[in-house]
């Protein structure tokens, strides 16, 4: 993972935990794979604590956080909300496939 994007992610991660239980965060896609081009966004899923709370709102929600930080940065983070349930169950999840995709592939940030 290229610096300017890790720092994009912590920066990201730091300024959710405003708002949000974060309880970790994954890069997974093109920048976690390592076959980003420069304009490839930064996908992020975002492991939260607490009960289950609407995932579109908090999508809604992170996309404007995101949006601040790639004017800041020119790194645009795709997050993605998971909540901690979904992640110990993935068979709850809308795409199971997705989560183990991401546990493989994923980088800690």
């Amino acid at each position: 993972m290229k610096a300017n994007v890790e720092s994009a992610a912590r920066g990201f991660v730091d300024r959710l935990r405003e708002r949000y239980d974060v309880a970790g965060a994954l890069l997974y896609g093109s920048r976690a794979r390592g076959d980003a081009d420069d304009l490839s966004d930064a996908d992020l899923a975002v492991l939260l604590g607490g009960p289950q709370g609407n995932r579109a709102d908090a999508a809604v929600d992170m996309a404007g956080i995101a949006f601040d930080l790639m004017l800041e940065t020119g790194i645009l983070i795709d997050a993605l909300p998971i909540w901690l349930e979904e992640w110990k169950h993935p068979e709850g999840f809308a795409n199971p496939g997705l989560i183990e995709t991401i546990r493989r592939d994923g980088i800690l940030v």
